[in-house]
């Protein structure tokens, strides 16, 4: 009852402003969609309980047959359009994710049933620059890529700010936008300099130059700046990257599908666990640097798609957070098959066969297990809506293997402890063995 009493105003402000916009003599036309997508499902093991994902990365994880949340985005988009031709897009992104399989009092991690990831105007077709969108408010950069495979974005840029997407420079298309970005618990920390007013944000400025020369290159240039805060007195001030894309014609010009190389490079904050994103280089220092190689590709071969992901990344005078005195050392990379084959328009056989490998040479700053590899396979019976890898809503049941070295247990589930400054065995580990036979039914969906 009580949060019914908080959305009546809020539907009530909504309905008064739709009407106000039906009235409006310059709006020509309104149009209301919602979008969204939905996971949820069973992750179990043989010995009858619910389990993690399994996986060692701080981001990314092979992804079929080994999700453990249920995650709703809800995207509703409002767009006018007025008699001079001018458009408007009005987009939120409302979430809820979490790991309770109950249908009550579900929250994630930081305690929300919650979140709202987005909010933001774009206006395009303007009289003096018909070709470019202009945007303002919390927004998900318009060139994030990810490996739907991995389940990682690995160039990502999101937060709140401003920018225009699409000018035209005659030898490439141009994007750029200023972001800034702070986690709640950030927001009210103070600089170093007491002389300073106001609060430090990670502000990142994004150049993306796109198409270049009429090919498939595409560069972004971006640069950071932050100062220090109370929390973070020893982390990098400013940092920079460059990321370059090549889109290939097909499966590497071999068959139908798609295929793209990505080379990275980072340096203070730009570098680390924000290499190709913004906000997450807390405990970089102005030394930290990071290169990465991304091979993310699908071949298409009528009723059979293949899709690969592989990376290797470098990190030199890595840290995990600023408490830690030195930098260190961190070597990672995964790569990865996910056949799919679709036998009957509403029935496919999809398989995955990943690895990953890590070295990290000091986890989280406590000489934790942080080395060796992880192998996974899955095999996933799928019930379809329509025929193809990208065709949803899936129904998918699926018996997943997994099997690690017991150097990495630490970065497969360890549970780190603040106040000790120490890692304990989470799930997996605490059993002492090194490999897990997990099965469970899955439904994913996007509209």
């Amino acid at each position: 009852m009580n949060r019914l009493n908080r959305l009546l105003p809020l539907a009530l402000l909504i309905n008064a402003a739709l009407s106000g916009v039906a009235l409006a003599d310059e709006v020509k036309s309104y149009d209301f969609t919602l979008h969204g997508y939905i996971r949820s499902g069973i992750l179990a093991n043989s010995d009858g309980n619910r389990v993690d994902s399994v996986g060692l990365m701080p981001d990314g994880k092979w992804r079929l047959g080994n999700e453990d949340d249920t995650k709703i985005e809800l995207i509703p988009q409002v767009t006018l359009k007025a008699a001079s031709g001018a458009v408007a897009k009005i987009q939120a992104n409302i979430t809820h994710q979490s790991k309770c399989t109950s249908d009550w009092n579900c929250r994630d991690d930081d305690g929300h049933d919650v979140q709202f990831r987005e909010g933001f105007v774009e206006l395009s077709n303007l009289d003096f620059a018909p070709e470019i969108t202009f945007w303002g408010g919390k927004r998900y950069s318009s060139s994030n890529t990810s490996s739907h495979q991995f389940d990682w974005e690995y160039i990502q840029y999101n937060g709140t700010g401003g920018g225009f997407d699409n000018m035209d420079l005659g030898f490439a298309r141009f994007d750029a936008g200023v972001y800034a970005f702070s986690p709640t618990d950030e927001t009210k920390a103070y600089p170093v300099d007491k002389g300073d007013q106001g609060y430090p944000d990670d502000y990142s400025l994004n150049l993306w130059f796109k198409k270049i020369g009429g090919t498939g290159l595409d560069l972004e240039f971006i640069g950071h700046r932050m100062n220090r805060n109370e929390n973070h007195p020893t982390a990098a001030e400013k940092g920079y990257g460059i990321t370059g894309v090549y889109n290939f014609d097909g499966f590497w010009g071999l068959t139908g599908g798609y295929s793209k190389l990505v080379m990275q490079y980072g340096r203070g904050l730009a570098a680390g666990d924000s290499l190709g994103k913004n906000g997450w280089g807390w405990a970089n220092t102005e030394d930290t640097q990071s290169w990465r190689v991304v091979l993310d590709s699908m071949a298409s071969l009528g009723s059979v798609d293949i899709s690969t992901f592989a990376y290797y990344q470098k990190d030199k005078n890595y840290r995990w957070w600023t408490s830690d005195a030195d930098g260190w050392g961190r070597t990672s990379w995964v790569a990865g098959i996910r056949p799919y084959h679709q036998i009957t328009k509403n029935f496919a056989m999809q398989y995955e066969v990943g690895y990953e490998y890590l070295d990290d040479e000091n986890y989280k700053g406590v000489n934790g297990k942080g080395k060796g590899g992880l192998t996974k396979v899955t095999i996933a019976p799928t019930l379809t809506f329509d025929s193809g890898f990208w065709s949803r809503p899936q129904l998918r049941f699926f018996v997943t293997y997994a099997k690690w070295d017991k150097g990495v247990s630490d970065a497969l589930d360890g549970n780190y402890n603040w106040d000790t400054n120490t890692i304990s065995a989470g799930g997996y580990s605490r059993s002492g063995s090194t490999d897990t036979v997990n099965f469970g039914v899955q439904a994913e969906v996007w509209f």
